[in-house]
């Protein structure tokens, strides 16, 4: 099974996807004639039928069919079960404390399907996903990158610094801002969007745009981090997190990864997630992080003045000694006379 189908695909594929779109309209399926004759590639009136049938289970009606759209309608299948870590709102809300749970809601079966036909459905791998879509794209929607002090001169124009980026398949004006990131990985440079592109069977190089899509945004986030994922597990293991990042996005180092992972979902609190991932890495809690020896010490109390002799019964109560408004008793205290 392809792993996406979109406008202008053809194969046996797009005829299962036929069979299974038309049975799951019904008699809606009547009203698209293209889903009537076996082997039609889809066309205008195929896509049309796939966005009525994706408006009307609940999903996004963009005319791409993914993981997400293919287990509904029961073409592939994985199992659920491997899955070390249970992805539901109330668990990836607590590593995205900003985000509309909304946008978890819509969103996180795209990914949960993208990473189960990749099977990356260790503690490691979900964590590392999770943590790469909070860095990029907090919101958890598949956005376009907007301008920055990173990839805009001061006055010049929008992404222009990214024109001249060979690392990054770019060699002309336009370039930077045609190939910007895009999707939950925040995919970018000509090169990145054709190698993708053709990988997923997607024109992102003539239609960039695509990247954004969710089936898609999706896809290219599990197939990225596949490609890593034996050298992001080692670094895991090692509790090198940095390193872990490193790998996603060289460019923009954080500590995302780590905060991400300390704060995981676990019986034993968030702040034993990460110990339970990897063996001999417990972080500490704030307030232990420091021993006690190398915080700063407290300024030594003020001492109260005191009087050579005791003061007189009338004056008593205005002495810096027996007075919490501390003010000076005259001629009542005499000082300390000066050693002889």
């Amino acid at each position: 099974m392809h792993i996406l189908m979109s406008k202008g695909s053809a194969s046996d594929d797009v005829e299962r996807l036929r069979r299974a779109l038309a049975k799951a309209l019904g008699e809606d399926a009547k009203l698209f004639p293209s889903l009537q004759a076996s082997g039609t590639p889809i066309d205008e009136d195929f896509d049309a039928a796939i966005r009525r049938w994706q408006a009307g289970v609940g999903l996004i009606g963009d005319g791409v069919v993914g993981p997400r759209c293919q287990l509904l309608l029961d073409l592939i299948a994985f199992d659920a079960g491997k899955f070390e870590l249970t992805l539901n709102v109330g668990n990836v809300s607590r590593l995205f404390p900003a985000t509309k749970p909304a946008n978890i809601a819509r969103y996180l079966p795209y990914i949960e399907a993208a990473l189960g036909v990749a099977e990356l459905t260790d503690r490691s791998m979900i964590l590392g996903a999770l943590g790469t879509i909070r860095a990029e794209t907090e919101g958890f929607v598949p956005i376009a990158e907007a301008p920055s002090k990173f990839n805009t001169p001061p006055g010049g124009a929008p992404f222009s610094l990214y024109d001249t980026r060979s690392a990054l398949g770019n060699s002309r004006p336009g370039d930077g801002e045609r190939y910007r990131g895009r999707g939950f990985v925040q995919l970018t440079g000509k090169d990145n969007y054709t190698r993708y592109g053709q990988r997923i069977g997607v024109p992102l190089e003539t239609v960039p745009d695509r990247a954004n899509a969710p089936e898609v945004a999706a896809v290219l986030l599990a197939l990225y981090l596949s490609d890593k994922a034996t050298q992001f597990r080692q670094a895991v293991r090692a509790g090198d997190l940095a390193q872990a990042r490193r790998l996603v996005n060289a460019a923009r180092m954080a500590s995302i990864a780590s905060r991400m992972c300390s704060n995981a979902p676990s019986p034993c609190g968030p702040r034993r997630a990460w110990a339970r991932a990897v063996p001999g890495a417990v972080p500490l809690p704030p307030w232990k992080r420091r021993p006690r020896s190398a915080r700063p010490s407290r300024a030594p109390a003020r001492t109260r003045p005191t009087c050579a002799t005791a003061c007189t019964s009338r004056a008593r109560s205005a002495c810096p000694t027996s007075s919490r408004r501390r003010r000076r008793c005259a001629n009542t205290c005499r000082p300390t006379p000066a050693p002889a």
